[in-house]
């Protein structure tokens, strides 16, 4: 039994403390994003997962640079969200 609701709310918090501790450009918020952005592709929310991981992005992008391992695991991230709407020639 998936408990998404759970996993979103504790997934919320965390990102309110990052975002009021550490700030919006901070890695961990990056992180917590993609967290949220999971379980919400697994839910088929795919518009708002996408919306997530994007922000997870701009975020690895600014602080950790276009080759780091987070950054790539965010792409890796989205290119699964076009795949699950089958749109392979984004992915």
């Amino acid at each position: 039994q998936f408990k998404y609701r759970e996993a979103m709310e504790n997934y919320q918090k965390a990102l309110e403390i990052f975002l009021k501790t550490l700030g919006p450009d901070h890695s961990e918020t990056a992180t917590t994003y993609n967290n949220i952005a999971r379980v919400l592709q697994d839910q088929f929310k795919y518009r708002e997962a996408m919306e997530n991981y994007q922000k997870a992005l701009e975020i690895f992008l600014k602080t950790l640079g276009p080759d780091h391992s987070e950054t790539a695991t965010t792409y890796n991230n989205i290119a699964r969200v076009l795949q699950d709407q089958f749109k392979y020639r984004e992915a």
